[in-house]
């Protein structure tokens, strides 16, 4: 079945946005637009090293890059405040931007009213200088809350007040600290969000997630292969030339998550199967999450297409390129897995297009969610994310309210490998090119 089409999706204006530091943030700038206006060519910025002296940073929450100097511009994409990239050295002024339009790396342009400076002494750039880690498995360092907690926003004191509450273990993003009064004048060491509000260090303790990783497949080492995803799971030895006298004997237990490389061989002993590890020893299949090679693979699987077969039922993920099966492991789907997604917490199945990438998914403060900003997340056309999740460990059994989720380290090789790659400086953009996109096949 060949992906359907994006739908068109609505755009939100720059007045939307929110200044970092204030009182609220948007879920994210609606990534799409109108027939792009008419503007003054600006040369493009280079992509490699670029001249400090020629940056553009980012003030506001997210601040949107247009694909033509116009505000009525599609948005390609957006920069995250204290983000810094590459600009042109000269700007364009028009009514919709009297302070000046840059050109930015690779593409776009930026207005610098309000939501931008090419100031990169900028206090806000300042108090945002922590830019995501792009070569780990977290882009941020992650916090859990400890009990219900304050979330605050300046106030004109300089100080800061009551915004409103997050629920006991919400996890989210810290990207700076501060230690300000709030209304009873005491000093409070502080937590920064990505949408400029704080909490309390206090009531903070790390999520650092999952250490669980899928595996590398090459054409010489690949499938079938096996997962553990439940504890006291042991290794077998087996009557006759493998070891055992009578009947199958227990060995050394797994660790939970092991991933077992296997022979592709099996046996079948005392009415139970056994699939063979490449060291010899033996595993039940009812102890394991089976991976084996489809038999029959997808129309799209041809060339270079990057794309990942998901199964809702057994809870894995086989990343390709074309034909070839390249990496392999554990998804967090659906609590209700094959119901409805419309009416349960299911995993919708179909074969859709990524169309969004995002170092991190938005969301605002009026989300009642467990997880703030969820890392690595690529958006799919039937409104479902793929993202990592730093909250849990229950990669390989259904968990979530309907996305996939995948653990940090996998979550980080996953975002980067697909194509298309997000721009240095960028958080977010449109895949704009559908022959570009990966491609994400979900089934039973």
């Amino acid at each position: 079945m060949a992906p359907k089409p994006a739908p068109r999706r609505r755009r939100i204006p720059a007045a939307g946005l929110v200044l970092v530091l204030c009182c609220a943030c948007d879920k994210g700038p609606a990534l799409s637009g109108t027939a792009p206006s008419e503007g003054e060519p600006l040369e493009t910025p280079e992509l490699g090293a670029p001249d400090p002296k020629l940056l553009l940073g980012a003030l506001h929450d997210e601040v949107p890059i247009y694909a033509a100097a116009s505000p009525k511009a599609p948005v390609l994409g957006y920069l995250h405040a204290g983000a810094q990239v590459a600009r042109s050295s000269r700007s364009h002024e028009n009514e919709e931007c009297v302070a000046g339009w840059y050109a930015v790396a690779p593409r776009g342009y930026v207005c610098t009213e309000g939501a931008a400076t090419t100031n990169l002494s900028h206090p806000t750039l300042l108090a945002m200088a922590l830019g995501p880690r792009l070569d780990q498995a977290l882009p941020y360092v992650y916090a859990r809350t400890s009990k219900v907690t304050a979330v605050y926003k300046r106030s004109l004191n300089k100080g800061v007040e009551l915004s409103g509450r997050l629920a006991k273990s919400t996890v989210m993003a810290i990207v700076g600290s501060w230690t300000a009064p709030d209304e009873s004048l005491e000093p409070q060491r502080l937590g920064l969000r990505m949408d400029g509000q704080f909490v309390r260090a206090d009531d903070l303790e790390a999520a650092q997630g999952s250490s669980f990783r899928g595996l590398s497949l090459t054409a010489e080492e690949g499938l079938p292969l096996g997962f553990v995803v439940r504890r006291g799971v042991r290794v077998f030895s087996l009557p006759g030339k493998d070891g055992a006298a009578e009947g199958p004997e227990k060995a050394a237990e797994l660790p939970y998550h092991a991933v077992l490389r296997l022979s592709g061989r099996f046996r079948t002993v005392a009415d139970e199967r056994f699939y063979e590890r490449t060291d010899g020893s033996w595993v039940r299949h009812k102890d394991i999450t089976l991976v084996q090679a489809r038999s029959e693979l997808p129309e799209f699987a041809t060339d270079s297409q990057k794309w990942v077969d998901i199964s809702v039922i057994t809870g894995t993920l086989l990343a390709y390129e074309g034909k070839q099966p390249v990496f392999a492991t554990l998804v967090s789907v659906g609590r209700d897995r094959v119901g409805d997604p419309e009416t349960t917490a299911s995993t919708a199945r179909g074969t859709f297009r990524v169309i969004e990438k995002h170092i991190t998914r938005r969301r605002s403060q009026s989300d009642d969610v467990a997880l703030q900003d969820a890392p690595w997340a690529m958006k799919l056309e039937s409104g479902q994310w793929l993202t990592a999740s730093p909250r849990h460990d229950r990669f390989g059994i259904e968990h979530t309210d309907g996305d996939i989720e995948v653990s940090p380290g996998d979550g980080a090789h996953l975002f980067r490998w697909a194509s298309p790659s997000v721009p240095l400086g960028w958080h977010g953009m449109l895949v704009e090119a559908a022959s570009e996109t990966l491609i994400v096949n979900i089934r039973k």
